[in-house]
């Protein structure tokens, strides 16, 4: 920041408390002042500042605002700064820093000394013009001392030796002076060459770099995002200043913002490609006529690569590519897939294609209103209630249907063939009684959360099919205590880690109704149904010990 013609130094000030969360940053409070270290910043968002406790960081510009202050007191400043630097041992970079600072101070008192000498009679040396920068040399680089005419009669009558010394304070303030100026047309130039190579940068360049550490090392594209940011990081501590460290920086901005496939490049990338080569073998699977056979199994192998490698893109790929590729066409990859299912037989293939679809539900919220709209649930509820004693089967399956439900998306009214009354109870009675290779209990969780999923489909009470299934129960201990436990937790009923909202807790309903979420009836008829799940609202006070 430029000094005025007036001797005034321009020096920036905090306007507000501001606290640090940043590496890097400095906290300040209203009002303390700060010397700025480098002002030929491309980003204004930040300054590089020192305060007078010898501390360097960045602050908020708009935090800050530029203002006057007189010689003596910058003086004053840059003084404490520099006892402070003197009396830190931990400070990095501290003997960089203590040079500035003096190289400033000394550039300062260029200033005061002629004020601080009023009764001598030589007047001070010519005043600098408007353009002359902040180092106090003019741009014409005239190093030649300047002296008044008063100083030319007492070096005329002074000792020699005297003469000598003035020579040489006189020459060693040229080669001070000379230095600075080198040292501002070095730094100036090392400033262009930053901002020229930052603005050079390849557009999308972190997101390239970012896919090729996912294609070298087979991370996940968050897990590659986390590994380019990390050594980015460590690069900017051991780079020195300039174009290097201005790249650095640049990626380092582009980094922290969503790095994501562009559009127009989508359909060319690497996941994109895999994803579309194992989709479009699992619907050339699907439409082979000779699936339909139950003798043909030799091409299990095959379509169980298939999977597996679409289940891997999914899960490891950058978000947007997987959504580009399920919506393409209007989701018929996603169609045709459960086309498949309903025609396949072979449980480890089904269990591939259920975890296939776990993870769509997780990825679009489209594809999992799909899903609900497409025969899958119906088709889900049939094998369930034909391996009532399949544990892996009933779980992988509940789980699922837990998913596509738990949104509230209205079923079509031919779904409730499979999951009407009879299901309901099914699901009742295992829950109750689960089968003895349940060794783990994951049967009474996995079903409770199913069970209240399955209960969001019913707005009226009166055509709730769980409500009819519970009234045919003389008890469903297990299913209340479940949901009880649920409500004490204050946990989310349906999370089953989606990527889209979470249902709403109902628990904020039962406490507007001072009342315990119980999904059974005591004697009392139809009871209030909670807005958010549905569960049925008994007041605390009625409830018998």
């Amino acid at each position: 920041m430029g000094d005025t013609q007036n001797d005034d130094f321009e020096m920036l000030k905090a306007l507000f408390d501001f606290e640090a969360t940043l590496a890097k940053t400095l906290s300040f409070s209203e009002g303390e002042y700060f010397h700025l270290q480098q002002s030929n910043t491309k980003q204004r968002n930040w300054w590089h500042v020192v305060n007078r406790k010898g501390q360097v960081g960045f602050v908020p510009s708009n935090y800050v605002a530029t203002v006057k202050v007189e010689a003596e007191y910058l003086l004053a400043f840059l003084s404490d700064c520099i006892k402070n630097l003197n009396e830190s041992s931990s400070h990095s970079q501290k003997q960089d820093l203590l040079i500035k600072i003096i190289e400033r101070k000394k550039q300062v008192q260029m200033f005061v000394k002629p004020h601080s000498k009023k009764q001598q009679a030589p007047k001070p040396p010519p005043r600098l013009d408007d353009s002359t920068p902040p180092n106090g040399v003019s741009p014409s680089f005239d190093l030649r001392p300047v002296v008044s005419q008063q100083q030319i009669s007492e070096e005329r009558d002074s000792p020699p030796k005297s003469s000598s010394t003035n020579d040489e304070n006189d020459d060693t303030r040229s080669k001070c002076d000379l230095k600075n100026i080198k040292q501002h047309s070095f730094d100036t130039d090392n400033q262009d060459d930053s901002q020229d190579s930052s603005e050079s940068i390849k557009p999308n360049a972190i997101y390239e770099i970012v896919q090729a550490v996912r294609k070298e090392t087979q991370l996940s594209h968050e897990m590659s995002k986390v590994a380019v940011e990390t050594v980015l990081i460590s690069l900017r501590e051991f780079l020195p200043g300039g174009a290097a460290r201005s790249i650095i920086d640049a990626l380092l901005r582009e980094a922290n913002s969503n790095i994501t496939c562009p559009k127009n490049a989508i359909d060319a990338a690497p996941d994109a490609l895999r994803m579309m080569t194992a989709l479009n073998a699992l619907s050339k699977a699907a439409n082979d006529a000779q699936q339909r056979g139950w003798a043909l199994h030799d091409d299990s192998h095959d379509i169980q690569t298939q999977l597996l490698e679409l289940i891997s893109v999914m899960s490891n790929a950058d978000v947007n590519i997987s959504q580009h590729v399920l919506s393409s066409h209007r989701y018929v990859y996603v169609t045709t897939l459960v086309q498949y299912y309903q025609m396949e037989t072979r449980w480890p293939l089904r269990q591939l294609l259920l975890q296939a679809f776990g993870i769509m539900c997780g990825l679009e919220r489209t594809a999992l209103a799909t899903l609900a709209l497409s025969s899958l649930p119906a088709e889900i509820a049939r094998d369930m209630r034909d391996n009532p004693r399949a544990v892996s089967r009933l779980s992988h399956s509940a789980l699922l249907l837990s998913m596509v439900l738990s949104m509230g998306d209205k079923l079509p009214v031919t779904h409730f063939e499979q999951l009407g009354l009879e299901f309901a109870q099914f699901l009742l009675e295992l829950l109750e009684d689960p089968p003895e290779t349940d060794v783990d209990e994951q049967i009474p969780d996995l079903f409770s959360t199913l069970l209240l999923a399955y209960n969001l489909q019913f707005e009226n009470p009166f055509d709730n099919i769980l409500l009819n299934a519970l009234e045919t129960r003389d008890m469903a201990k297990t299913f209340c205590e479940k949901v009880l436990l649920l409500l004490n937790r204050e946990g989310d009923l349906f999370a089953v880690s989606l990527r889209v909202d979470p249902i709403t807790n109902c628990l904020r309903a039962s406490k507007q109704a001072r009342g315990v979420v119980v999904p059974v009836v005591r004697g009392h008829g139809v009871l209030p149904s909670c807005h958010f799940c549905n569960a049925f609202i008994v007041d605390t006070t009625s409830l018998e010990s």
